[in-house]
């Protein structure tokens, strides 16, 4: 901290520092928060994505609402080996992710275990207003993205590679969260690469149009990960379920 100045304020060094102090905080109060639940919930790490968009409807299958089972999901890690040292420490009993190149490294190493829960699709969306523009103008196209540290920056490239005209696109806006793409989006200020279980309804409602319906999507698949370490028999019980579906 540079304390020569009033108000004082971070150093270089200091400012490089924060993210992780930042980091150790949350860690901190999570491992305060773990020994006041003594009621042991059923515990997902989940991208932002899946946690809105598919474990509400999952889970009411994979879980009836009537076993009334305690269940907790934690969207608040920022990369793919957070998300597993939340399951090798116990912070969670399985991951929910989607299947790409660097969560694969893990899930083929022998104490990981993982199911394959269903399948979603990638591809391009805009309002239709903005869609037109984009067809009938040969000026810069906005340009929604993630930021790098979110996994659907990396699952999104094949789709922002494969663009009939790239040279157009001029990133405009950026977030780690699909949710704030989708808000984005709808109110007109650029084109995203979207998960189909996330604009279906409004495309069917006019809201959104799917653009360049001649490329192929990408198909992402959810995938459900344990550690074979865990030891929560809830979680034990749900896998074996899961697994003997």
């Amino acid at each position: 901290i540079d304390r020569s100045k009033n108000p004082i304020r971070l150093t270089v060094a200091g400012r490089a520092l924060l993210p992780n102090a930042l980091e150790l905080v949350r860690l901190a109060r999570d491992c305060e928060q773990s020994v006041k639940i003594l009621d042991c919930p059923l515990s997902f790490a989940s991208l932002h994505t899946l946690a809105c968009n598919f474990f509400p409807d999952w889970i009411s299958h994979a879980i009836p609402p009537g076993e009334r089972v305690f269940t907790r999901i934690d969207t608040s890690y920022r990369s793919t080996d957070d998300y597993y040292m939340a399951l090798l420490s116990g912070r969670c009993d399985f991951i929910l992710f989607y299947r790409e190149a660097e969560s694969q490294a893990y899930a083929q190493r022998e104490e990981f275990e993982t199911l394959s829960l269903g399948h979603d699709e990638l591809y391009w969306v805009a309002t239709p207003q903005l869609a037109e523009h984009c067809t009938q103008s040969d000026g810069p196209i906005p340009w929604l993205t993630y930021s790098r540290s979110a996994q659907l920056h990396e699952l999104s490239r094949t789709q922002v590679s494969r663009h009939p005209q790239p040279e157009r696109l001029q990133r405009v806006f950026e977030a780690t969260v699909s949710e704030a793409l989708k808000s984005m989006v709808a109110n007109g200020h650029g084109v995203a690469c979207m998960p189909h279980t996330m604009v279906a309804g409004m495309i069917e409602q006019g809201e959104l149009v799917r653009l360049y319906p001649q490329m192929e999507p990408d198909h992402l698949e959810v995938i459900l990960v344990r550690w074979l370490g865990n030891h929560n028999t809830q979680a034990q019980a749900l896998w074996a379920r899961l697994a003997g579906a």
